[in-house]
């Protein structure tokens, strides 16, 4: 038996209106239509109307977030629905258009609905920006918390999501660059966050030294942490602080991983006195998408300030906005060798 509301039919839509704004609808269950009445399910019992017990036919579970917020919003408010999000640990982190903001809260708790493993879903609140590049988030469902736990590759890790920049969409290149690591390496894990790129890498190559060097006081304190919690202590150093000083201190690397959300052309120069003879970059870039490819050649030819360095691949990471791409070029400074200088392009 299922909790319903008892309304006369020609005041159906009205009594809908009311249920749905005051987020008491059952939508597990079907309304269910007489000649004379309808029977809405809700969840809890409604001052000024009717409320009985009825049997109600069960809803199937809906394929997506799209379809869940059929039954509730117009075809018009659907076609401005953004329906892809990411999901960090159980937060899901969505955009909402303008036009949508007074539906906020149904829009969440349609997620909540779909995705039960969604346990907090957030709205983007804003533009990244400060020097630590952090995005603004409103709960708009589920649970008050922006703390959660994210799992990768093996990997554990607690963050906030209001507090550091984080990309669940840098997953495949965690994974792709752990691959190429080689025992004994000494790695330079620039802009660090809260570690995934060392602890994916720890995971898959424990044999290794790498210095984890992050600006951001939140997040390096998860750093830390994340450091304890999956015991990589012997191969992972956090050092707090700017990536231009901290490495004064540090010896040259074998490798430097450079994730950096905006600006990483800026210490391109700097990771070319960093790396070995012999050493591999990887370096992030956002750029237009027309030209992007020769764009970003350009960008590490003139960083590159006359040393001999070459292009290993090239590759589209994901995509940013309409105009903007985000690529990884794996950059090779030559020991000056004629079999290094064939396998790679040099610039």
């Amino acid at each position: 038996m299922v909790l319903c509301v008892k309304v006369k039919r020609e005041e159906a839509k009205k009594v809908k209106k009311k249920l749905i704004e005051k987020r008491v609808m059952n939508t597990d269950y079907k309304p269910e239509h007489s000649k004379d009445f309808v029977f809405f399910p809700v969840k809890e019992k409604v001052s000024g109307l009717e409320v009985i017990e009825r049997e109600l036919e069960r809803v199937e579970k809906p394929k997506n977030l799209k379809e869940e917020l059929k039954k509730i919003m117009s075809e018009e408010e659907i076609k401005k629905l953004v329906t892809s999000f990411d999901v960090i640990g159980d937060i899901a982190i969505i955009e909402i258009p303008k036009e949508l903001e007074s539906k906020e809260r149904l829009i969440g708790e349609a997620i909540l609905h779909v995705h039960k493993n969604v346990k907090v879903v957030c709205k983007r609140a804003g533009i990244h920006s400060g020097v630590f590049r952090v995005r603004p988030v409103k709960i708009i469902a589920g649970e008050n918390r922006t703390t959660t736990v994210y799992k990768e590759s093996g990997a554990v890790m607690k963050l906030d999501v209001s507090k550091v920049y984080f990309s669940p969409r840098l997953s495949f290149e965690r994974s792709r660059i752990a691959s190429l690591v080689k025992p004994g390496e000494v790695i330079g894990a620039w802009f660090a966050g809260v570690g995934p790129f060392p602890l994916v890498i720890f995971k898959k190559q424990p044999r290794v030294k790498i210095y984890a060097i992050e600006l951001n006081p939140d997040a390096f304190k998860y750093l830390e942490e994340n450091i304890r919690i999956n015991k990589a202590q012997e191969a992972i150093i956090p050092v707090l602080g700017d990536v231009r000083e901290k490495v004064k201190n540090l010896p040259l690397f074998d490798r430097v991983i450079m994730p950096l959300p905006k600006g990483g052309e800026d210490f391109l120069e700097l990771a070319f006195e960093r790396v070995k003879q012999g050493g591999v970059i990887h370096f992030y870039h956002f750029v237009p998408k027309e030209g992007a490819f020769e764009k970003t050649k350009q960008v590490i030819k003139e960083k590159a300030c006359g040393k001999k360095v070459g292009i290993i691949s090239m590759r589209r990471v994901r995509d940013f906005s309409p105009s903007m791409i985000q690529v990884v070029a794996d950059i090779k400074a030559f020991k000056y060798s004629s079999s290094a200088v064939k396998k790679t392009k040099v610039l």
